[in-house]
């Protein structure tokens, strides 16, 4: 193997700078399809969807903003 396929990492800071655009990209757009998933659930089931999923987080002192959050990092990142 030669040092350019063992040397994965950028070799310039604008190669560097594009990567990490990228990778910014790819997670707003999990973003955008988790808050879509979310939506679709929440107006197909509202009443159930905050039951089970907003209130337990809301009731165990998060911010609606940060059980949304979790809500969202769980259905795109599951354990």
């Amino acid at each position: 193997m030669s040092k350019k396929t063992n040397n994965k990492k950028p070799n310039t800071f604008v190669e560097e700078f594009r990567e990490r655009l990228t990778r910014e990209d790819l997670e707003r757009s999990w973003k955008l399809e988790a808050f879509d998933h979310l939506f679709t659930e929440a107006e197909d089931h509202p009443e159930s969807f905050h039951r089970l999923w907003i209130h337990p987080l809301v009731a165990a002192g998060l911010s609606l903003e940060s059980a949304l959050g979790l809500v969202i990092e769980a259905r795109f990142r599951p354990n």
